[in-house]
């Protein structure tokens, strides 16, 4: 996502963006989203330094982790970046500057590209241990069926 730094009224400004979990990096293998992520940002413009404050809206879809069957979970995720901009970014490789940015984002004065950010935002805000409920019972560790469709083989032939 890029943010046109030319075009950014000093002060504070509001903006909302739609990205595809694609343009963020996210391979359907890596997390499957359904829809657009949402973004309500703030923008506060103070000369080349930009704090950028905001929600991300998204649904995945991925797999209990007591279960294995897969649901859906609407996430409203934090975001907050600083950004400030690179002194001389022809002297200052890009290397250079990730090495000593001191949890700030650099721009170039003319462009603001938060992907990275964003992306980061989205893999911290996942679950650890993701449940389809709280209540879920899980697999059975015998037989291996669910028990939240109810009793398993090996429960019934202990009980009978």
């Amino acid at each position: 996502m890029q943010i046109d730094l030319r075009v950014l009224p000093e002060g504070t400004s509001r903006q909302d963006f739609e990205l595809s979990a694609g343009s963020l990096g996210f391979a359907p293998r890596d997390l499957v989203v359904e829809g657009p992520v949402r973004l309500a940002l703030s923008l506060d413009r103070r000369g080349a330094e930009i704090w950028i404050r905001g929600k991300l809206y998204l649904v995945v879809i991925q797999p209990c982790s007591r279960c294995l069957a897969d649901y859906r979970q609407t996430l409203e995720l934090d975001l907050e970046v600083f950004c400030a901009k690179v002194r001389n970014p022809n002297v200052v490789g890009a290397k250079a500057v990730e090495e000593d940015d001191d949890g700030i984002h650099h721009h170039d004065g003319r462009v603001l590209t938060i992907d990275s950010e964003i992306r980061e935002a989205v893999i911290l805000g996942l679950p650890m241990k993701p449940l389809c409920k709280e209540a879920c019972a899980g697999l059975c560790p015998r037989c291996g069926e669910d028990r939240n469709e109810g009793p398993c083989r090996c429960g019934r032939a202990a009980a009978g």
